[in-house]
């Protein structure tokens, strides 16, 4: 009989598993002591506890409260408005920033910390606009690269390549330092701004907030660009820790959110973003907004030499011309702008741009099959011909509306002319100008609807079909100049100066002005030019007398990256050269010297150049031909200097036929 043993287990190797149960569940509650004693942050943390920790999340779903019905609060301490110099091009941002708050005769102090070097005369001019100075030490963190999405460094790779001077990661840096609002233990209350932003109103109301209020991205994530907080040493060490231990920015997602269980969200009026245009809510934002946050690629200080791709998605143009009226009125405080003192009140922009902002058309989107014509008009020996010009824009289907810009405001209109105003029924408006300027030509049109306008003189013909091939091709590039009549620049190397020449001159022929004659382009740089320009560029056009499309074109090609389009064309005439500007002797001169004087005022030369022109489609010319014929063709060609070169080094035998 076979026997079967049965080994019973002892009491240790029960015990065994529920030790090892033990020891790791110990090590699990260590880790997790240590993790919460470090703050460690992790992106699924803070992703995770996004929608957790936050009492309201504004959205465009939500109806948005309005400002007057905000309860005020019963805070009575020192508060302070505060924002940062932390790179070179934060300077002329935060001074006016700094001077858009005191217009608004707060009763709060301003703070500006500065992180960087700064000389004297810029601190000088800080302080005398009423901004008190804190000098810090830059918080340096390593950047997670894995945080940062493709498009963010693609936009970075480009940014690099457009502007050497300023360092996208640097900027990033830059903005981390935002937490050092909380070392300012001296004030009660910090309302931090970012300094990309611009006061409209008085905001003082938002210290009544209980801390910490911030405005809200989509999704309920803290956007660090304005915060009210309390300071306070040990937030700040904890906050500095957890930012140089994990490398999250305070912007990167949810950092705020982890640190900041009852969020009290800010209206989104005190915080508005040119993105916001798009939105449901656009009307009501704009219509109360407080504070302009110039987030984005347009930024009023610069835009004309920055080449954005997407430069249409941050437009604006009330955003755009409150900043330049600001930073106006603060360099006249400051003392500047002597030149310009003048000049602003007769030739200046303010009256038309108000004008234009107040009573544009308002329309959802401009229409795109169609084009509206600028035709500029002075000289009384015109007044014969113009109707025949105006008449030729009237035989196109695709004008929706002609305007004549009327220079001499002490020259009436003629007869003939306001006869075919009034046969045309509301499709030629004249346009009377209070001064006479270059400048006007590129006033911003408050009538006008369309996307695309055309730029023309009163001296220039073209058959109509031709100018609507142009515009043909200005819809499939709309970031183009597209017109008629192209220059160049060129370099001087005896002068080390940038000049005005033909293009056919150049070798191989190139171009990268396209003139005023007859050209197309986006009607949104009529606002740029007259209300978004330093006024200092439109006083040079309006000083010379001149210049003005080359401007344009350093203006168009700086914000778009996108060289001008020439469109061939069989006829065009120009029955103006018998007394015009170009017919003076020393106009090529001029014009030459008005190309380095405006790259020196751009602060660039934002020009590019082009080889290719677009012409009316015609069937090419296939020619059949054998190997020996063809090297007869080309030596001939040869003998007419026609600049080729036929080498003998390949036979008919080293030719590898194809089938067709």
């Amino acid at each position: 009989m076979a026997i079967a043993y049965v080994r019973r287990p002892t009491w240790k190797r029960s015990l065994r598993p529920r030790l090892v149960l033990l020891v790791l569940c110990n090590v699990v509650t260590l880790l997790g002591f240590l993790a919460w004693r470090e703050r460690y942050v992790t992106k699924e943390s803070l992703l995770h506890m996004m929608d957790e920790r936050l009492k309201a999340v504004f959205s465009p779903d939500r109806e948005v409260s309005s400002v007057a019905d905000d309860v005020p609060g019963n805070f009575t301490g020192k508060a302070s408005f505060m924002s940062m110099i932390c790179m070179e091009d934060d300077f002329i941002p935060v001074r006016t920033l700094v001077h858009s708050l005191q217009e608004t005769k707060t009763n709060a102090d301003i703070v500006v910390v500065i992180i960087m070097p700064l000389d004297e005369q810029k601190r000088q001019e800080l302080a005398k606009l009423g901004a008190k100075l804190v000098d810090s030490e830059p918080i340096k963190v390593t950047i997670d690269e894995s945080q940062t999405s493709a498009a963010e460094k693609e936009l970075e790779k480009e940014a690099v390549g457009k502007n050497k001077s300023e360092d996208p990661k640097k900027r990033r840096m830059c903005r981390s330092n935002a937490i050092q609002a909380w070392r300012l233990t001296q004030w009660d209350r910090v309302l931090y701004m970012h300094p990309e932003m611009l006061a409209v109103e008085n905001i003082d109301d938002v210290f009544q907030e209980p801390p910490f209020t911030a405005t809200l991205e989509l999704g309920g994530v803290v956007d660090d660009s304005i915060m009210l907080l309390e300071p306070n040493m040990e937030i700040y060490s904890e906050l500095k820790r957890a930012m140089v231990k994990t490398a999250h920015l305070p912007h990167d997602i949810g950092f705020l959110n982890y640190f900041f269980k009852d969020i009290h969200p800010l209206n989104p009026v005190y915080n508005v973003k040119a993105k916001y245009q798009t939105l449901d809510y656009s009307r009501y934002v704009f219509g109360n907004a407080r504070v302009f946050n110039y987030e984005g690629t347009m930024k009023p200080w610069n835009f004309w030499h920055q080449g954005p791709k997407n430069w249409r998605q941050s437009f604006h143009e009330e955003m755009i011309y409150r900043w330049r009226k600001a930073e106006y009125s603060a360099r006249e405080k400051l003392g500047m702008d002597k030149d310009l003192l003048e000049w602003r009140p007769q030739r200046g922009s303010k009256d038309v741009c108000e004008d234009y902002l107040a009573h544009k058309l308002d329309i959802p989107e401009k229409i795109m099959d169609k084009y509206s014509v600028l035709l500029a008009t002075h000289s009384l020996r015109r007044q014969a011909t113009l109707p025949f010009v105006i008449k030729q824009f009237l035989m196109s289907p695709k004008v929706d509306k002609i305007f004549v810009i009327w220079h001499d405001k002490n020259q009436p209109v003629s007869k003939n002319i306001r006869d075919l105003v009034n046969e045309a029924q509301g499709t030629v408006i004249i346009l009377n100008q209070t001064v006479d300027s270059l400048n006007n030509r590129f006033n911003p049109v408050k009538e006008l609807r369309t996307a695309a306008v055309l730029i023309s003189d009163d001296d220039v013909w073209t058959p109509i079909d031709d100018i609507d091939m142009a515009f043909e091709s200005w819809q499939r590039q709309p970031d183009s100049l597209v017109g008629f009549a192209p220059r160049v620049d060129c370099y001087d190397p005896s002068s080390e100066t940038i000049k005005y020449c033909w293009p056919f001159r150049m070798k191989p022929p190139r171009y990268s002005i396209m003139l005023t004659k007859l050209m197309f382009m986006d009607s949104n740089f009529l606002f740029l030019w007259r209300c978004g320009l330093p006024d200092n560029i439109l006083k040079y056009v309006d000083d010379l007398i001149n210049c003005e499309d080359i401007a344009m074109n350093f203006l168009i090609s700086g914000v778009t990256n996108r060289p001008p389009l020439h469109i061939m064309s069989d006829e065009v005439y120009d029955f103006g050269l018998d007394g015009g500007i170009s017919s003076s002797p020393a106009h090529f001169k001029v014009r030459g010297q008005c190309v380095q004087q405006i790259s020196d005022l751009f602060g660039k030369n934002t020009l590019l150049s082009v080889q290719g022109s677009v012409h009316r489609y015609a069937e090419t010319d296939f020619k059949s031909t054998t190997w020996e014929d063809f090297l007869r063709v080309l030596k001939e060609k040869e003998a007419h200097n026609e600049q080729l070169e036929v080498l003998d080094v390949m036979s008919p035998d080293d030719i590898v036929q194809n089938d067709v």
